[in-house]
């Protein structure tokens, strides 16, 4: 999960952040900017700041989710992209952009979560039962987005 700041990445992903470390996923949570190691906590993932070069070799993640503007602006994310989409390995979707709609319904506990996040991070704590992406990648075999069940 890449995003700009906690605020937009919480709101935007949130859910899915929290679905995803309840699954027993590793999930890796990098903002371009600090603070808001609180809301992080509550979605039980923890924040890094935004590498200048990703290191993931050999293995790639299997999925990643990002703020779109980071791709058009940030020289890492963007080369982290183009890596994973010419090998095409990894599921790859963005929030705030435009391409296939993928929706993620949000379990009843994410929901819960997600909005004591959104408190934690100072923000208005509205409901929601979903929170959509737009495909960017899909890997070879065009398997469905690995997004866990609700």
């Amino acid at each position: 999960m890449i995003g700009t700041d906690i605020a937009d990445t919480v709101s935007a992903i949130g859910g899915l952040m929290f679905d995803c470390a309840r699954s027993g996923w590793h999930v890796d949570v990098y903002l371009e900017t600090g603070g808001g190691h609180a809301a992080l906590q509550v979605l039980g993932v923890i924040g890094r700041i935004l590498p200048a070069r990703f290191e993931f070799e050999p293995d790639l993640p299997d999925a990643i989710f990002f703020a779109a503007g980071l791709q058009e602006r940030d020289r890492g994310v963007r080369k982290l992209i183009d890596e994973v989409s010419r090998r095409r390995r990894a599921f790859t979707a963005a929030w705030d952009a435009s391409g296939d709609d993928i929706e993620h319904r949000l379990s009843s506990a994410a929901q819960a979560f997600k909005r004591e996040a959104m408190r934690a991070a100072g923000m208005d704590a509205r409901a929601c039962s979903g929170e959509t992406f737009h495909s960017t990648v899909r890997p070879s075999a065009d398997v469905p987005p690995p997004l866990p069940r609700a």
